[in-house]
């Protein structure tokens, strides 16, 4: 009989010590980290159409076009051509496939383009 006792005394110890164990305290739960929301910086006129002009680029690069479209190109003058022209040829240059780096050379399309 003292051994049956004994042994609910010893169940009885380590169960208290497992349950404390268990529960978390104040100071060990991790606390919330602070969300930083950063507000992007608008882009400036050349830059929105360097970035059209880039993403343009890049798809037609992925779709084996050589030139940018002659319907975007005639919606736009001077500045806005150059700027969409230089974005198109970045953005071509990055995302074309299996050729490596490109040189934009004489023979593109790309080149004969009117500023």
């Amino acid at each position: 009989m003292r051994y049956s006792w004994a042994m609910v005394g010893v169940v009885a110890l380590l169960s208290g010590c497992s349950t404390s164990a268990l529960t978390s305290t104040p100071s060990t739960t991790p606390e919330a980290k602070a969300v930083s929301t950063q507000t992007a910086k608008p882009l400036t006129i050349s830059e929105q159409f360097i970035k059209h002009g880039y993403d343009d680029g890049c798809k037609d690069a992925l779709n084996n076009q050589w030139q940018p479209s002659k319907m975007i190109l005639d919606d736009m003058k001077g500045v806005e051509k150059m700027k969409y022209i230089d974005g198109w040829k970045q953005g071509y240059k990055r995302c074309v496939i299996g050729l490596g780096p490109v040189v934009i050379n004489d023979t593109m399309p790309i080149s004969h383009q009117k500023k």
